[in-house]
């Protein structure tokens, strides 16, 4: 077995676990600690962060990027090698039962998405995948769609997260140059639905690496390929395709 599959097994082990933990406490988890605009920050949040920091630091303790507790371990462990970890990415949905809602834990390799998990545990859906791999969905083997006309397509999206004359113009360029347009409030989501084939393609500005290393490591793994502008602690320009469309600009 290749290291990278040995370590897609421990993410997928910690993401599960996180998944289930944060299915069973939905209730004592659902309440908010803090809100800024028009994010949303619950107990779950912290509590899955705990749970997945504390299994990684146990089974392959590299640095960790993450969404509640930033850098952890900056500087340890082999070079090249960190762990980009949302541990509930749509905390409005989980909120609100939508079931659009996801732990989401990849690896970098000096900043480039090499393997990612991101289960979906309100649906019982588990995406995984790792470069030169594969990618599977509940133990299936998933690929990318071969849809190659935009007019025909899927594009998965966001309202930019930090909004200007420019950005909105952009994006409703994207709306009109697609069939149809998806936003489901969960970036990790959105992208393993591009790496499955239900969507052709994902795009979306202010996203964080947390929010999409994972899903963009699964596209990639699926046969598809990303773009990823921006550093690790920055605001990014991300866009992801079946490699049949033009990534969106």
């Amino acid at each position: 077995m290749s290291e990278l599959k040995d370590l897609l097994a421990i993410a997928e082990r910690v993401a599960k676990d996180a998944g289930v933990a944060l299915m069973a406490h939905r209730a004592e988890w659902s309440v908010i600690a803090a809100e800024e605009g028009r994010e949303v920050k619950i107990d779950a949040d912290k509590r899955a962060e705990a749970l997945i920091l504390a299994a990684l630091e146990r089974e392959a303790p590299y640095p960790v990027i993450s969404e509640e507790a930033g850098w952890v371990r900056a500087g340890a462990g082999r070079d090249g090698y960190v762990w980009a970890v949302d541990p509930l990415d749509g905390s409005v949905n989980y909120l609100r039962d939508y079931p659009h809602c996801a732990v989401s834990i990849a690896l970098l390799d000096r900043g480039l998405p090499v393997l990612g998990v991101v289960d979906c545990f309100a649906l019982g859906e588990r995406f995984v995948g790792a470069a030169g791999e594969g990618a599977w969905l509940n133990g299936v083997p998933m690929r990318v769609s071969a849809i190659a006309d935009p007019a025909g397509g899927i594009l998965q999206t966001g309202v930019p997260s930090r909004a200007s004359a420019e950005s909105m113009r952009l994006f409703e360029t994207r709306l009109r140059a697609w069939r149809k347009i998806r936003m489901i409030g969960s970036a990790a989501s959105a992208l393993a639905y591009v790496a499955a084939g239900r969507a052709e393609a994902y795009r979306e500005s202010g996203s964080m690496i947390w929010d999409v290393a994972a899903g963009c490591a699964l596209v990639k793994a699926a046969g598809g390929q990303f773009s990823i502008q921006g550093g690790l602690d920055q605001p990014l320009e991300v866009a992801a395709g079946n490699g049949a469309v033009a990534l969106p600009d």
